[in-house]
């Protein structure tokens, strides 16, 4: 805990929170305190806070003559954010406010009860507490005078909710606000951004509710002026701070490219050797604590509001398992159930019967608990919306915790694969959210983008979820198949029209490489061999007998026909070009006529490509070849 601030009146309190009837103790400073917002419900106007010290400074305060006494009122008004108003059904009493002398020692002003002075004594009393308006308390104060001397209190201080040091004040004692839910914003994204910070934050701001002092000289119930503002020493505040942030992103995860020989079923093998040709990582989520805040959970005791050990059984409700509902810093989880939901929204789909898991690695990999690779020892439930686009992935606290291998302080602990990827180092501070496609269905090549996490709590608590700001997962592209449906095929004769193609590789990072086959007047597959490969930005012009020389690989498919020269059935052969690894190309397609040198680009007859979206926003069309290369 940290140490108390030094104001000018520092106190330790009883009670400052009161939650569905628990109160516990602790010391804060004058000025205020910070609360964790996820801590205050959004539906539960039972919640009580109780409020923060306030002091008022009088510089010409009250005087009673000899055996005689004055009467004046100090008002308490709730302000910031919202509508917060007092809780009239639980009044303060005397047992929660302090008064001295600051300029004659500190000396300590008695305060009781009305009718609490007697004797020869002279004191303040408290006459009542009144509801002036719902954020209004008025304080009836008299300063009795039952010596023989004139008493003059001008230098009193009068701090409220605090502790008298005659009385020991208990929960009931303090000023309690009420209707918090009217002053705090519900966290409907991350209010401190990707990184921790409010740079980049996609949810509402921090509210705060203020407690402002002013003074009232009269007799009585009666008023007869406001002070300024001036007269106010220290104004109190209660601050509402999001404390945890939850990330998604792409991390190391790579996009992916479906294998167009295998009729996009499978994914192509990836360069960093994250996952599998059936599994893919998409992009992790990460749990942060925000850096250098301490904002309290409803007890205001023992441990700030935070994610923190998995390990450790004094930090139960949180890792590996929920237990009993929490109000000392830990987070609640919920004991069954969705404790972490992903909502993954797709361009054109998923494969079906995809399934998604969570692993403490890049690499997809699981293991006995201890083992290098861990997962959530079971896929997430998913729900698909009803065009088949958004993916709705949960996972339980169980899968949360077998992910995570038990470790002390979430993923901390955890190694990890670490693998051989270039300038791959291995994080354990996060969770990466893995597809398993079937290997037998088609995998669209869609984009994963705004991605949102949200971590849920028992629903039997009052801590609201937390949300992440959209984040993009790795997408998946390639997979280019493209028919040259006028293209005019090399048979050995000599004809006066040949074709002559240009394969263009607009990717600006990706090598291409090339695949070409023969496709049958009468719909059977013919010859396929590759046509070597292109660099980014590369492009190469090939003539009908080049690609006649390259195709010479006999198709196992069935349906396949490799009779005939080159597998040729007349000259209404087509050709189809694919590539494992490009997620665009362009084929120009022209005819040369041998006897006249006329030459005659026919390029607008040919099927096009799939244009990847994350690659190109425009021309996102159907291609007109349906599978890659058939072998």
């Amino acid at each position: 805990m940290k140490p108390m601030k030094k104001l000018q009146v520092a106190v330790a309190v009883t009670g400052l929170f009161a939650a569905t009837g628990s109160v516990m103790a602790a010391s804060i400073s004058q000025s205020g305190v910070t609360i964790a917002r996820e801590v205050i419900s959004k539906t539960n106007n039972a919640q009580k806070l109780r409020a923060p010290s306030v002091t008022f400074n009088y510089d010409n305060g009250p005087t009673a003559n000899a055996a005689s006494s004055q009467d004046f009122n100090v008002t308490l008004q709730l302000g910031g954010a919202g509508t917060p108003t007092w809780d009239a059904t639980q009044l303060p009493t005397h047992k929660s406010i302090s008064a001295n002398r600051r300029n004659n020692g500190g000396t300590n002003v008695i305060i009781t009860a009305a009718g609490g002075t007697a004797g020869g004594a002279s004191g303040l009393e408290l006459l009542g507490v009144d509801v002036v308006t719902a954020n209004t308390l008025r304080y009836r104060f008299r300063l009795v005078n039952n010596t023989a001397a004139s008493v003059n209190l001008g230098d009193l201080q009068i701090a409220f909710n605090t502790v008298n040091p005659l009385d020991a004040p208990a929960a009931t004692d303090y000023a309690q606000v009420t209707t918090l839910s009217n002053s705090i914003n519900a966290i409907v994204g991350s209010t401190i951004g990707t990184g921790g910070t409010s740079t980049g934050a996609c949810g509402n701001e921090d509210t705060s509710i203020t407690v402002t002092a002013r003074n009232y000289i009269g007799s009585g119930d009666g008023v007869i002026g406001e002070s300024t503002a001036a007269g106010v020493l220290n104004n109190g505040y209660i601050l509402f701070a999001q404390a945890l942030n939850i990330q998604v992103g792409k991390g190391v995860a790579v996009n992916r490219s479906t294998n167009p020989n295998l009729s996009n079923n499978v994914l192509t093998t990836d360069a960093a050797g994250f996952g599998t040709t059936t599994v893919m990582p998409l992009g992790f989520v990460k749990f942060t604590n925000k850096a250098g805040l301490d904002a309290w959970d409803t007890s205001i005791a023992g441990k700030y509001y935070k994610f923190r050990d998995s390990g450790n059984a004094a930090d139960a409700g949180e890792l590996p398992a929920a237990v009993a509902l929490n109000t000392d810093g830990d987070i609640d989880l919920p004991d069954t159930g969705t404790a972490l939901q992903v909502k993954i929204p797709s361009t054109v789909g998923f494969a079906s019967g995809s399934v998604f898991s969570i692993t403490n690695n890049p690499y997809c990999t699981t293991g006995a608990s201890g083992a290098a690779g861990t997962s959530s020892g079971a896929n997430g439930a998913v729900t698909y919306s009803a065009d088949g686009l958004l993916a709705t992935v949960t996972f339980t606290a169980a899968n949360l915790s077998a992910a995570a291998n038990n470790v002390v302080t979430t993923l901390l602990g955890s190694t990890g694969a670490t693998g051989a990827a270039p300038g791959y180092v291995a994080t354990t501070d996060r969770y990466y959210v893995c597809m398993t496609v079937p290997g037998n269905a088609l995998i669209p090549n869609s984009a994963f983008n705004g991605v949102t996490a949200t971590l849920l709590k028992q629903t039997t608590s009052d801590e609201q979820a937390n949300v992440s700001c959209p984040g993009d997962f790795a997408s998946l592209g390639g997979g280019i198949k493209i028919d040259v449906r006028n293209y005019l095929p090399y048979n050995g004769a000599t004809t006066e029209w040949t074709s002559f193609v240009r394969i263009i590789n607009n990717s600006e990072t990706t090598t291409a490489d090339l695949t070409g086959q023969y496709i049958r007047a009468d719909g059977k597959y013919g010859l396929w061999g590759s046509l070597g490969s292109l660099p980014a930005r590369g492009a190469k012009y090939f003539s009908a007998k080049e690609i006649s020389d390259a195709l010479v690989n006999a198709s196992t498919e069935a349906g396949a026909d490799n009779t005939g020269p080159g597998g040729i059935n007349g000259n209404n052969t087509r050709l189809r070009i694919s590539s494992a690894a490009a997620s665009t190309l362009r084929v120009q397609n022209y005819f040369y006529n041998n006897r006249t040198g006329q030459l005659l680009e026919a390029s607008s007859a040919q099927g096009a490509d799939f244009v990847n979206i994350e690659a190109s926003s425009r021309d996102h069309i159907d291609q007109d070849a349906q599978t890659g290369i058939k072998k």
